[in-house]
């Protein structure tokens, strides 16, 4: 939890609460006044409870504003209940920026979108986790928060990305890591609860499973073996990759964790921003009665009220036999009556790599309905032994980046991704890659690239841009600010010009 004073949190669960609003971004200061809404998604377990998990948090905002903000300029957004105390929501940096009219709408991520690098050691093993951390914060220019355990690290696997590595460390102590709301590395490790309590006089709506979940059983692979400790079945096993993972880490993990219990829960409430994702809390019902839960996502909106939504994800059983008939018949109803398509492409030319990103596929194509998806798989060989840096976009949107490396000449490289979600309309998929060290040559007819979509025609027409949020935002008229003395914070008020 971020650290705010006791009236912060009295004001912050109060009914009829007032709410400000304020983001810096770059050299630009905007309050309420020109704030139209934000997004902040909080995310730390992107599925269920695990370990070692690196996700990227993401900040969208539409404001009154005709500048041009610069890509990378930082953006910190605050939340306050008197206009006095605030509280940060993170350390962001525009990506991307849409300007229509007197209109901006910026989405930016935090520090981990962008360790995407591979990770070069200035270290060697024998070594520690702390001091990998401090190599890591200090080749690539961040800060870290606190110290942790310095468990000891026998080698240093090469080829992996910063990110990669970030999630071996923080597994190994048992954690995940993210950046914490001051802009700091932070690796959150499972430790008592909070002692926080949600109440559900701050809720509009919440569910929650009718058994706790636990973790009493590991298994790891570190590439050399698989390691397992502890016994259970589906629901109480977390399954991890990780190359420091040993006997006796994992040992250590499954004594963490012997006393963790929580409930899986889905709850829309308040906005409450010093919650973060990583917090352990308790949920009181109206009986009464406490349940422990973990934050494994928490997504703020703000539209001049201040709304949330908190995930506890917990696993659950997966009967595929069961689930079969209804997969397939949704399935057949895609292909029947939204069609498909199957498009390749095969570089005609050789293609020329170096440090810049170059395009080696570019798929078109319309959907018919929301909620389609898509898969595109790319194989190619590089004749030579080298590294490349690969990354597939969705309009214009970042949606996968690894780095491949090619042990033996002329071996066959793969890279696919599933993209779901694919909005209705016009849609591009563009696949980049570029070298990691000097420059490569992808031959003739060496890359063969192709694209497997569900609910989507075929075509290369001209795509426009990205439907741009508030497209016809000039017919919107907001109010001042104002209070409403409600059971919650989700009102708002909205007039036209004239009434």
């Amino acid at each position: 939890m971020v650290e705010v004073s006791d009236k912060f949190i009295e004001l912050s669960k109060s009914n009829g609460r007032e709410v400000w609003c304020k983001i810096t971004a770059g050299n630009e200061v905007f309050l309420d006044d020109r704030i139209v809404e934000f997004d902040f998604d909080d995310v730390i377990h992107p599925n269920w409870y695990t370990i070692g998990s690196t996700c990227s948090n993401r900040f969208a905002f539409s404001v009154r504003y005709s500048g041009e903000l610069e890509v990378h300029d930082e953006v910190r957004p605050y939340i306050s209940f008197d206009g006095e105390e605030w509280c940060p929501l993170g350390v962001f940096y525009v990506a991307r920026r849409y300007v229509r009219g007197n209109y901006a709408s910026i989405i930016c991520y935090d520090k981990m979108y962008s360790l995407e690098m591979e990770y070069i050691p200035r270290i060697t093993a024998p070594t520690n986790v702390m001091e990998m951390l401090e190599d890591i914060c200090e080749n690539y220019g961040l800060e870290l928060s606190h110290d942790i355990y310095k468990y000891e690290i026998s080698e240093i696997p090469l080829g992996v990305t910063v990110r990669d590595m970030l999630g071996y460390i923080a597994g190994v102590a048992c954690g995940n890591v993210k950046f914490d709301r001051d802009g700091k590395l932070n690796v959150r490790i499972y430790s008592q609860m909070n002692n926080f309590i949600l109440t559900d006089e701050n809720c509009m709506d919440y569910s929650r499973t009718m058994s706790p979940s636990k973790i009493e059983h590991i298994i790891a692979d570190n590439g050399k073996e698989i390691i397992e400790e502890g016994k259970g079945g589906e629901l109480i096993t977390l399954e991890v990759y990780n190359p420091f993972m040993t006997r006796n880490y994992a040992k250590n993990f499954i004594g963490v964790f012997s006393m963790m219990l929580f409930y899986g829960a889905d709850i829309q409430m308040q906005g409450l921003p010093y919650l973060e994702s990583g917090d352990h809390i308790f949920f009181r019902d109206p009986q009464k009665k406490y349940y422990p839960i973990a934050v494994s996502e928490i997504e703020f909106h703000y539209d001049g009220a201040f709304t949330a939504r908190l995930y506890s994800k917990i696993r659950t059983y997966t009967d595929a036999a069961e689930h079969q008939d209804d997969l397939s018949a949704v399935l057949e109803q895609l292909k029947n009556s939204l069609g498909n398509i199957c498009l390749k492409n095969v570089n005609s030319e050789d293609i020329i790599l170096s440090s810049e990103e170059t395009a080696v596929a570019d798929f078109q194509f319309t959907t018919r309905a929301s909620g389609t998806f898509a898969q595109t798989d790319i194989n190619f060989t590089l004749g030579s032994v080298s590294s490349v840096g690969i990354k597939a976009y969705l309009n214009g949107e970042l949606v996968r980046e690894t780095v491949h490396k090619c042990e033996h000449e002329d071996d066959l490289l793969h890279f696919y991704f599933l993209v779901q979600d694919i909005p209705r309309g016009n849609n591009e998929i563009i696949v980049t890659m570029r070298a990691i060290d000097g420059e490569m040559t992808i031959k003739s007819g060496a890359l063969e690239a192709t694209l497997v979509c569900r609910g989507a025609a075929g075509g290369n027409e001209k795509l426009h841009d990205r439907e741009v949020i508030y497209d016809n935002i000039e017919t919107l008229h907001m109010q001042n600010k104002f209070s409403v003395c409600g059971i919650n914070d989700g009102f708002s008020i909205t007039t036209n010009e004239g009434e």
